[in-house]
């Protein structure tokens, strides 16, 4: 069976085969308090990973909705009581009373196809879907298989509904938007973590949702990767040009800007260790003894996933695939031109 579910944090992930039937997620007002803000970031709970809500009049955005349909349906709830709010406040300051019920959800982005960011999109079937054509490829390939071993290996509850519910739009480059309150930047930024990643970008809030392109102090995902960890440096840089007072990681605690030049600098430093033990001669098993790069010690899966990380970089460093042992049906993705910003599709909508 391939293992798609490894970059899942194990200790947190096996807490969630007891928790997650009554497991909920915590939802964070992002830039103001309740009421005063379009933005919500949805923090996960026992391993489950962070998502977002936007409000809008038009109706609301939500982000990476997790893991499976039971979760979906609690990210929708919550997305009509955001919604609520928002719509109760935006005629109270026109002194008249609302018309109608509050917008429900228009779009669901996803940064990545992984299950862990996906399997809730069932819950949304009224909205329009929307990742890379390179994410929806492998989910729709990949779907049942992670699905099974969710189910399989990892014993999570609410998946005899599941069904693989991938994007109904696709965008290779960058889409707008625009809504009257806010602009909305779903951003494709080629193959870095995995296929077909991106990012969201809410430049008025200076807000990103980085999806796994940033996991605070957390050793990246050791397996379903693709061997493009140069590409994913350059992804980093690029985001480092941008105006960003809050990022919502895909794992991890809300953080600020400076995150995104600690991960890249993680990674660059893996690839300078690696290279040192290439000049040596190593093979990947050695090098994965041999780099150590203590000052990451205390990050989450250190132990775990950093020689899996090695291993990874030596190969693409040396050219060489991912072993078929390892590779299962994983995709050996190349590096992804990153498209400059096409017109905005919704204008006329």
């Amino acid at each position: 069976m391939t293992s798609f579910l490894r970059p899942l944090f194990v200790p947190a992930l096996l807490a969630l085969l007891v928790l997650l039937p009554g497991c909920d997620l915590d939802v964070q007002p992002v830039g103001g308090s309740e009421g005063r803000t379009l933005v919500y970031a949805v923090a996960g709970r026992q391993g489950v990973p962070n998502g977002g809500i936007i409000c809008t009049r038009i109706g609301c955005i939500v982000i990476d909705p997790p893991l499976t349909p039971t979760l979906g349906d609690t990210m929708n709830s919550q997305a009509l009581s955001k919604s609520k709010i928002f719509w109760d406040a935006y005629h109270a300051g026109r002194k008249e009373r609302a018309g109608t019920l509050q917008p429900p959800v228009l779009y669901v982005l996803n940064t990545t196809f992984r299950a862990t960011h996906s399997f809730g999109n069932q819950s949304f079937d009224k909205a329009d879907i929307i990742s890379t054509p390179r994410a929806k490829d492998r989910l729709v390939r990949d779907g049942a298989a992670m699905r099974e071993e969710l189910r399989d290996l990892w014993k999570i509850p609410g998946l005899e509904r599941h069904y693989t519910a991938a994007a109904t739009l696709t965008v290779d480059g960058t889409m707008n938007i625009d809504t009257p309150e806010v602009k909305v930047q779903f951003i494709s930024m080629g193959d870095c973590v995995g296929e077909g990643d991106a990012v969201v970008y809410l430049p008025g809030q200076k807000v990103l949702f980085a999806g796994d392109l940033v996991t605070p102090n957390n050793i990246p995902y050791a397996k379903g990767r693709t061997q493009t960890v140069k590409n994913w440096i350059e992804a980093l840089k690029r985001l480092e040009t941008w105006e960003i007072d809050t990022l919502i990681p895909g794992h991890g605690d809300i953080a600020k800007k400076d995150a995104i030049g600690v991960q890249r600098k993680f990674l660059e430093d893996l690839i300078a260790a690696v290279e040192v033990e290439i000049k040596k001669g190593a093979t990947a098993e050695q090098a994965a003894q041999a780099v150590t790069l203590d000052q990451y010690k205390t990050w989450a899966h250190y132990s775990d996933w950093l020689g899996e990380n090695v291993k990874y970089v030596y190969r693409e460093l040396k050219g060489e695939p991912i072993p078929t042992a390892d590779a299962g049906k994983i995709l050996i993705g190349t590096v992804q031109p990153l498209n400059p910003e096409r017109a905005d599709p919704f204008k006329d909508k």
